[in-house]
């Protein structure tokens, strides 16, 4: 028979007697049995079977008319050792005679590998759920296909078989979305700090995009991990601001005791002002007060391409008691104001490519009258600037922005409310 040579193990016995009457070579190596010793004898003689029962579901199954396939069974061999088959089976006729014939397939080393894999992966998900760390795949159409630790209120169920764009939205997932396109493309890994919005919730991740390849070194997907960075970045800002404050002062000081030109001295004095806009306000300042009895907790939102800038209006109003969403480019502040629903906004009309312009225009289109817009413009303005004078704004804020204005601009806007 053609079967003999096959690498699937292959019997054919009486029905329903179960007197084998033929096997192949695969069947005699997977039960370490020479052929003379199991034709003529039943699986049951042999003890083939670990579970009898098992024999018997299957016989049940391979009388039905298409047979019975991937039954799972545990067998026996010679040498006493036991593993795990999937069989197809079917009872066929020939004549008056009728025979079972089965199909087994050893799998042992399958489901150990599978165990094995259950085992890492769960000792892996109480690693991450512990360093809550976000690990994620997604395939070539950046569709998830596995997450673990997802974060941002959502769930895996949220997020597998989706794209970014179909769970943010196109403008909430651009920046994370061009990230990942570029790592499909290039082959190249790629680490960034990324600010992301879902549900209302928004974060910063240490984001690690690597591309996955396939045995022939094509990319076929990625592998992310995230880690979540939002406190850091709250808190790091605070930090860079004050050391330089320091260090500005400490010098100035140094350098007013020594003999200097009236000239010198004016312009010393032009420093220690400045510096102290740039730390803000004392405790008792009114409006700084008035923000954090009234308003604590509120969300602002600012949209700033100079980082430093950004960094410094996001440091005083959080001293204020505010909730603060920073965006750097005129996309993200269009997707934070919808997804986010902030009390006001804090425009940059000065970014990159009319970004300011663009954003106000999308914000009262979708939006009309129901967010305030302070447009944020140098104290000398360049041309482009003029532009915004066709952006339906609400109010103008000179940059840089002195603490006292900024807190008194913000208090007035969110008192109206």
């Amino acid at each position: 028979m053609a079967s003999r040579t096959a690498h699937v193990a292959v019997g054919v016995s009486s029905f329903p007697s179960g007197v084998i009457v033929e096997v192949n070579e695969a069947f005699c190596r997977l039960f370490q049995r020479p052929r003379d010793q199991i034709v003529g004898r039943t699986a049951v003689d042999l003890g083939l079977w670990v579970d009898a029962q098992q024999r018997q579901r299957l016989v049940e199954g391979a009388q039905q008319p298409n047979g019975i396939a991937g039954f799972e069974a545990r067998y026996h061999n010679a040498s006493g050792e036991s593993g795990d088959l999937e069989v197809s089976a079917r009872v066929v006729s020939q004549g008056d005679q009728r025979y079972l014939i089965s199909f087994l397939t050893e799998v042992t080393r399958e489901r150990e590998f599978v165990e094995g894999l259950r085992v890492v992966q769960s000792r892996l998900g109480v690693v991450m759920r512990a360093t809550g760390l976000l690990v994620m795949r997604q395939d070539h159409d950046l569709r998830y296909t596995w997450v673990a630790n997802p974060a941002l209120g959502a769930t895996e169920e949220d997020l597998l078989g989706r794209t970014d764009e179909e769970i943010m939205g196109a403008e909430a997932a651009a920046p994370l979305s061009a990230i990942k396109r570029r790592v499909l493309e290039s082959g190249r890994a790629e680490r960034r700090d990324v600010w992301v919005a879902n549900k209302g919730h928004l974060g910063c991740f240490d984001l690690v995009v690597e591309p996955e390849r396939d045995a022939g070194g094509r990319v076929v997907g990625i592998l992310c991990a995230a880690q979540d960075i939002t406190q850091r970045m709250v808190d790091e800002p605070r930090a860079r601001l004050a050391s330089p404050v320091k260090a500005i002062r400490g010098m100035a000081s140094l350098i007013g005791r020594e003999a200097l030109t009236r000239r010198q001295a004016e312009r010393l004095l032009r420093i220690d002002v400045e510096v102290g806009r740039l730390a803000g306000p004392g405790r008792a300042a009114p409006a700084l007060q008035q923000l954090r009895e009234r308003h604590a907790g509120v969300l602002v939102l600012v949209a700033e391409h100079n980082p430093v800038l950004g960094e410094l209006a996001q440091a005083l109003l959080e001293d204020a008691g505010l909730r603060v969403a920073l965006a750097d480019n005129g996309v993200e502040a269009f997707s934070f104001a919808l997804q986010l629903s902030p009390a006001l906004l804090l425009l940059d009309m000065e970014m990159p490519q009319s970004g300011g312009v663009a954003a106000a225009r999308a914000v009262r289109a979708m939006l009309p009258r129901t967010l305030p817009i302070v447009a944020m413009l140098s104290a000398l303005p360049p041309p482009m600037a003029v532009h915004a004078l066709d952006a339906d704004l609400d109010d103008v804020l000179d940059k840089p922005v002195p603490a006292q204005r900024l807190y008194e601009k913000v208090l007035a806007w969110l008192d109206a409310r």
